[in-house]
């Protein structure tokens, strides 16, 4: 195999060649390992394939992203020599945006230097729009950018008492256009039959915005000095920066309805291949994923009709209480069986028969709504026996690994 050494564009030049998920360096140079398939002389697709090569990296080498950065300054100064300018494709654009919010996380402690090299990426990626409007890659790339921004650049810096003026914005208007960019990527994706770009990168910006209401919800917390996660939020002011995330539900509305959109695209892709697609393929793997998340959604969603229902139900403090939350008990208990019976779905869409793990989520949902019947009722005991059956056949392929929740349900 031939080295190519970034930077120096026609050094490799003996054959096509494509690059590896390897990278070495020195202290003074970055090497990238190549094969057969890109062309040496094309130093833009040998970018792509370097780009692709970090991201299924560790992503902590700094060297690395200085290297792809680099490259793309010497590519752009290059585009402009001569008498013909060349078109720079809009991989490029993104790829150089991609890189400059990853040297972001480099540089966490210096927020000058996070907000100097998120404002360059944002300005990076626009430029690559403006040539590209109808460019899908890029539009994710952005709603990604503005999405990952919102935590390292802002939530970061915030206290209890911030509010929102001249040094914090109001973080949902940010969340908003990070959205609205993908909604409209998404749907040039749907229009023009895209549905390779419902791939792992794209799911990557749903996991961003999942994990940033997740910060928000537990802003003030501190979770490792023994804060209870069930303990009510800190109460925040209207006026703080994310109280507009933190006082809606729209946002968890919005990440569900486009996960399901999502798993949505991965079908209709799977459909697209036909028999091409194995029960191995990444476009399956990914499928059970999406799957997964999208009933532990609704999983977590009926958390709190459960709990009025049993308390109801059988807690003696507030037996004779007409609601809770504001729920009878048999409303809490319909819409409780719906929920789980909804995450039910979506976890025997995410069961792989090689992961025991996914047959045990299967079983643990059964019980949860077996729990929503009445003791003794034919429903729950039809609920606890499959969750029995599978429980059992799961400890007997991992040597009692999900026993204790066996065990549970059988005392």
């Amino acid at each position: 195999m031939a080295k190519r050494h970034l930077g120096l564009g026609k050094a490799a030049k003996a054959k096509k060649q494509k690059v590896e998920p390897e990278a070495s360096e020195t202290s003074n140079e970055l090497t990238v390992e190549l094969n057969e398939e890109t062309d040496a002389d094309d130093e833009l697709a040998q970018l792509k394939a370097l780009w692709k090569t970090y991201r299924e990296s560790e992503k902590e080498n700094k060297l690395v992203v200085n290297g792809i950065i680099h490259e793309c300054d010497r590519l752009l100064r290059n585009a402009g020599e001569g008498e013909k300018i060349q078109e720079l494709p809009d991989y490029f654009h993104l790829v150089y945006a991609l890189a400059l919010a990853e040297l972001a996380n480099h540089h966490v402690d210096d927020k000058s230097k996070v907000k100097e090299f998120y404002d360059a990426a944002l300005e990076r990626v626009d430029v690559g729009l403006e040539k590209y409007p109808e460019s899908i890659e890029s539009k994710f790339a952005k709603s990604k950018l503005l999405v990952n921004q919102i935590p390292l650049q802002y939530i970061s810096e915030l206290e209890i008492e911030s509010k929102v003026g001249k040094k914090f914005p109001d973080l949902s208007t940010f969340l908003d256009e990070a959205l609205e960019t993908y909604e409209a990527a998404e749907t040039i994706s749907n229009e023009t039959n895209a549905y390779e770009m419902f791939n792992e990168e794209t799911l990557e910006i749903l996991q961003a915005v999942d994990d940033l209401l997740d910060i928000v919800d537990n802003f003030g917390r501190d979770i490792s000095e023994g804060d209870n996660e069930d303990d009510e939020p800190v109460d925040l002011l209207k006026t703080h920066p994310v109280y507009g995330i933190r006082e809606t539900d729209k946002y968890n509305q919005w990440w569900r309805d486009h996960s399901i959109v999502f798993l949505s695209g991965v079908d209709k892709g799977i459909e697209k291949a036909g028999d091409e697609i194995s029960e191995d393929h990444p476009s399956v793997s990914l499928r059970r994923e999406v799957c997964k998340r999208i009933g532990q959604s609704y999983l977590q969603e009926s958390e709190i009709p459960s709990g009025v229902f049993t308390a109801l139900m059988y807690d003696e403090d507030v037996r004779g209480e007409e609601k809770l939350h504001g729920l009878t008990g048999p409303q809490a208990q319909e819409i409780a069986q719906e929920l789980i019976s909804t995450a039910l779905k979506y976890f025997e869409w995410a069961k792989d028969e090689e992961e025991p793990e996914s047959w045990v989520r299967i079983a643990e949902a059964k019980i949860s709504l077996g729990n929503m019947y009445e003791v003794d009722s034919a429903e729950q005991e039809e609920c606890y026996a499959e969750a029995e059956k599978i429980l059992s056949k799961a400890n007997n392929v991992t040597n009692g690994k999900y026993l204790d929740v066996l065990e549970n349900l059988l005392g």
